[in-house]
Order: C-alpha cells, then sequence, then structure tokens
C-alpha cells in the first residue's frame, strides 16, 4: 500500500508541476503598429507567410542607455520587444529610422537574424542587423551642405530584400 501510495504522490508532483505555457498575447503600441503590418507585408512580397500573433512591444530602458531596442524571447513562443524610451530612438527618431528599429528588432524575434559587422567596401554596413545603426536608409535629421549622400532612401529596397535573404547581391551604389 505503501508503494502506491509514493507513487501516486510521485505522479501527483510530476504531473501537478508541468506548466502548460500560457496562450500568446498580441500587445503592440498604436505607433508602433504599422511597422510590423509592413514588416510582415514585407514578408509576404518574398513568399514569407509570418504569422505574428505572439508580440508584445513596450516602450522602457533596455539594458544600456545607448541601446535603442532589443528582442527577448528568442526561444520561446512569446516575443517580447522593448523599444528604447531615450529621445533619439524613438521621438526624434526619422519614419525610416523608426521602421529600420523595428525591422531589426522582428528580424531577431521571428527570422532568427544575429547581428552582423559586414560592409562594403565604401564602409557602409551590408545589412541592417548591424549592431550599431538602423538609419541605413533614413534621411538626415540635420542636413549640411545638402549632401547627395544625406538622403538614403533609395537604399531601402536592398536592405529590406537582404533582411529576408543574406546572399542578395551588392547593390550598384555600393560598389
Amino acid at each position: 500500500m505503501a508503494k502506491h501510495t509514493l507513487l501516486f504522490l510521485f505522479l501527483t508532483i510530476c504531473f501537478g508541476s508541468c506548466k502548460k505555457e500560457a496562450d500568446p498575447e498580441y500587445r503592440v503600441p498604436t505607433e508602433v503598429e504599422p511597422y510590423v503590418q509592413a514588416f510582415v507585408k514585407e514578408a509576404k512580397l518574398r513568399g514569407l507567410e509570418l504569422k505574428i500573433d505572439n508580440l508584445i512591444v513596450e516602450f522602457a530602458q533596455p539594458d544600456a542607455n545607448y541601446i535603442c531596442g532589443m528582442c527577448k524571447g528568442l526561444q520561446t513562443r512569446q516575443k517580447h520587444i522593448i523599444l528604447g524610451i531615450q529621445e533619439f530612438c524613438w521621438k526624434e527618431a526619422t519614419t525610416q529610422t523608426r521602421e529600420g528599429l523595428v525591422f531589426h528588432e522582428l528580424a531577431h524575434c521571428y527570422l532568427a537574424r544575429l547581428h552582423t559587422s559586414k560592409a562594403f567596401a565604401d564602409g557602409t554596413y551590408a545589412s541592417l542587423m548591424n549592431p550599431d545603426n538602423t538609419e541605413v536608409y533614413s534621411i538626415c535629421l540635420y542636413p549640411i551642405d545638402n549632401g547627395n549622400d544625406c538622403d538614403k532612401r533609395a537604399r531601402r529596397q536592398y536592405y529590406i530584400d537582404e533582411l529576408f535573404d543574406e546572399t542578395t547581391p551588392t547593390p550598384a551604389w555600393a560598389r
């Protein structure tokens, strides 16, 4: 009888302690939602069907003051992106920079992309997944001498292509 009681107790503890993973949650601020939808649309244009129903995005202080974004939950179903509360991270950022930041973090979370510091011969980053600059296809906030290198919006297509396909060829502007 004691063996049965011990077995019952053991099984109760084992099965009682198993936690069911919580249902995924989707909570994205209104000002971030268009960028999430644009990411899903860009994926679809490249033949990748993404269903993002497990994402929490919040504005907070990432682990370091100089970081503007972070994806948590890489190994779990629930994804969590923290966008920096520093003024330069979101409030003062251009539309392209905001998109670049959100796309960069979504690529960590949903495409399992890691950082790369690969650069072209001219020194520009070869990927939006670089660890330092999500302004690779942005415009300058404060243009100096109205230089043509200040408006990089024409580079967007390359960077989005490369985000979803790392074998994207070097663009003409980087040769």
